[in-house]
């Protein structure tokens, strides 16, 4: 799924098969807030605590029967930009794993992370908020750039260590804004991303 915004996967996830399946979001945004913790309201900042059960349930349940996904089963990879500061204490005292990223490089270790999640899921859903990205690597995004996120080199590297360790079943790509695309950087970011994952998808058979 290529899409404008990180609320897609709300019904990318609800479609997923009721078996062991977790999630490797990455994102400058912790995308967890709530109705309650929000300032601002937008919807798109809560898609990860939708999917994990904190909120709109009634949207959760319209959508399928699939149950939200467990926090412990989540990896969250790249946060740098957490707010209000009820966001980053709910991610504190929740069971998500969270590698931060600040300077260009991860505060925690990536693999050690997915090591633990891929003991206790089969699968994964993969998500890539371009945002991610540093914005001088990806200047295309819909929400105001946050400096000291991942060059090309450190996604790639980041897709290589969950494709080795779990399979892919759903990715999404998020928050492209073509308007803001200086060269076509982030465009040629996220070709690369899909290529990745396509080689990964053929190699599964």
């Amino acid at each position: 799924m290529v899409a404008g915004s990180c609320d897609a996967a709300i019904g990318v996830v609800s479609g997923l098969p009721h078996r062991r399946c977790g999630i490797v979001w990455v994102d400058a945004h912790g995308d967890f807030n709530t109705p309650d913790s929000s300032v601002s309201g937008f919807f798109p900042g809560m898609s990860l605590a939708i999917v994990t059960g904190h909120c709109y349930q009634e949207l959760w349940a319209a959508l399928g029967s699939r149950p939200p996904v467990p926090e412990t089963e989540v990896v969250l990879i790249g946060v740098r930009s957490l707010s209000p500061p009820d966001e980053a204490r709910r991610l504190r005292h929740s069971g998500i794993q969270v590698i931060a990223w600040e300077r260009g490089e991860p505060r925690g270790d990536v693999g050690s992370a997915l090591d633990r999640l891929a003991s206790r899921v089969d699968e994964v859903y993969l998500h890539i908020d371009n945002d991610a990205f540093d914005p001088l690597t990806a200047p295309g995004v819909v929400d105001e750039p946050v400096p000291g996120g991942l060059s090309l080199p450190a996604m790639e590297a980041v897709i290589q260590a969950v494709t080795t360790r779990c399979r892919v079943v759903a990715a999404t790509v998020a928050t492209y804004a073509p308007v803001n695309d200086r060269h076509d950087q982030t465009l040629k970011a996220d070709l690369r991303i899909i290529d990745l994952l396509g080689k990964h998808a053929a190699a599964q058979g």
